[in-house]
């Protein structure tokens, strides 16, 4: 089954350290969050599963998206595959089918009967507005065209059967209402709370609009996914999510929504303000609640991490074949990004950091390195910036271009932009420091057994 529950299990076999079991009581409020920020430092931080939340008597499961090795998994691969691996997603990609009944269906509540105060909402930062649904993936469908879209949307929950809802992605599900609402139609929607990890990672992605997320899902899965009509909308759903919404956007209703703590590491109540009224709530008999940690988290940055990096460095390798890897580090939310290459030609570098800040509107700082420099290791990147880097010739700034309006340094939706090029200048003759793999494998085993 495609579910978040034998995930869990099957991952909790192969890696049982990497699963931490909270049996105990815990708050609501702010401790989920804190206790996923704690374990930030550690190399591959651990999924949490919360069996007792403070007003509710659903699990909680948090912090599924933490690890690189983790997201790996979820899509069979391994942590170096993993760009060539959406790659080759791309190409391979795999629609739905439809069936009769599902697991997400053995509970309905429709109509008044649906409540979603029930779930366990949670504040996860002292400055948010109120609970936040931070994990559902919001199943929309073109007014169009047809075609279909998985999408993010951060949601504040304003009473029983409504929630405050922000588009400020100005992404697909944003061009989806303003469309609807310009012919005074509601935007029917379903919102998908706890699925297999690689629905939500297929979600993430950033495709065109004709492509359906759903397709992609199927991909990453290595079959396609089932699904099943909804209750009360135009929709299919996953047959083994833990809990569905059903419901609107509403056309031309708004309600305040926010402050919320961002993937900027800020709170900001910059929100477009719309407004989501449920017109039913499904679910498994017992369901998990799907809690992604909010913030500049890894739970949060990386989610969306992977699938972006694929594509940017896809399009670069179009221009510039001997680029051989991208990283986003989390220190730079989505703003900063690092690029190593083989270069061939003096201009290598600044082309490859110019491209950067064309693919990707978010980035601000961009940096090239030789492809000597490990790139997913930021004192090597920083040591490449202060041994081969002279600030006049290899650093150079653009005004005035388009950045992510989250960003609280930025001036009506404008930012400049950095770029530097931190590989070996022509005539370079000073040499790093080595060593011989026998030595640095030797000593390796020899620190694995004295920590062992």
């Amino acid at each position: 089954m495609d579910d978040l529950q034998s995930f869990l299990a099957r991952y909790g076999a192969d890696y049982a350290e990497r699963i931490w079991r909270i049996r105990e009581p815990v708050p609501r409020d702010h401790f989920v969050t804190a206790t996923a920020l704690a374990t930030e430092r550690m190399a591959d931080p651990p999924v949490l599963i919360f069996d007792q939340v403070e007003g509710s008597s659903l699990p909680v499961v948090t912090n599924l998206f933490a690890a690189r090795s983790r997201i790996a998994y979820a899509t069979g691969t391994t942590e170096p595959e993993l760009h060539s691996h959406w790659a080759s997603i791309s190409k391979a990609l795999i629609p739905p089918v439809g069936v009769e009944s599902g697991v997400c269906q053995e509970i309905c509540h429709l109509g008044e009967q649906a409540d979603a105060s029930g779930l366990p909402l949670m504040v996860h930062f002292e400055q948010d507005a109120g609970r936040y649904l931070t994990s559902g993936v919001i199943v929309a469908r073109d007014p169009d065209h047809g075609w279909g879209n998985l999408s993010f949307a951060r949601m504040q929950l304003a009473g029983p059967r409504s929630f405050g809802i922000s588009l400020h992605s100005r992404g697909h599900l944003w061009d989806y209402q303003r469309r609807a609402e310009a012919r005074g139609q509601d935007l029917e929607v379903a919102v998908v709370i706890g699925m297999h990890p690689a629905f939500l990672i297929g979600a993430a992605s950033r495709v065109a609009l004709e492509v359906d997320e759903y397709d992609i899902v199927g991909a990453l899965l290595g079959h396609a996914l089932q699904v099943v009509p909804c209750k009360t909308v135009s929709l299919n759903v996953p047959a083994d999510a833990e809990i569905v919404l059903e419901g609107v956007i509403q056309a031309n209703a708004r309600q305040p929504e926010g402050p919320f703590g961002e993937y900027t590491g800020y709170s900001t109540g910059r929100s477009t303000n719309n407004v989501l009224s449920v017109r039913a709530i499904t679910h498994r008999a017992q369901p998990y609640f799907l809690d992604v940690c909010p913030g500049a988290s890894r739970d949060h940055l990386l989610l969306g991490r992977v699938q972006k990096e694929a594509e940017v460095l896809r399009k670069l390798r179009e221009v510039l074949p001997n680029v051989r890897a991208i990283h986003y580090p989390t220190s730079g939310t989505h703003y900063h990004c690092y690029v190593s290459i083989q270069k061939q030609r003096p201009g290598d570098g600044r082309h490859a950091a110019l491209l950067v800040l064309g693919l990707d509107a978010y980035v601000k700082l961009a940096i090239v390195v030789d492809d000597d420099v490990d790139i997913s290791n930021e004192a090597d990147v920083m040591w490449a910036l202060a041994t081969r880097m002279q600030p006049q010739e290899d650093a150079f700034f653009i005004d005035n271009m388009t950045c992510n309006v989250l960003d609280p340094s930025s001036k009506g939706g404008l930012s400049s932009k950095l770029a530097i090029d931190a590989t070996r200048p022509d005539g370079w003759d000073a040499q790093r420091t080595s060593l011989p793999a026998t030595a640095i494998n030797r000593a390796a085993e020899l620190v694995r057994a004295h920590l062992a």
